[in-house]
């Protein structure tokens, strides 16, 4: 359950994090990183692709500074 979020913040259960994050119905990778820092390429959501989400949420930071250069 997300709690708060806020400008480079989110809060699940009681876990504060302060970074980029996917976050599954099971679980959560919160070490995932974007090869092209403010560009999301397909590359940088394989993993996510490859776990078929009936939904997918990209959120573009607070500033709208993430591009997406996927086709």
């Amino acid at each position: 359950m997300i709690n708060s979020c806020s400008f480079g913040s989110i809060t699940i259960g009681n876990k504060k994090i302060n970074k980029d994050l996917i976050i599954y119905s099971n679980h959560i990778n919160s070490n995932w990183l974007r090869k092209t820092g403010n560009f999301l390429i397909e590359a940088d959501i394989t993993e996510i692709i490859n776990y078929k989400p009936e939904v997918l949420v990209i959120g573009t930071g607070a500033s709208g500074l993430i591009k997406l250069m996927i086709s």
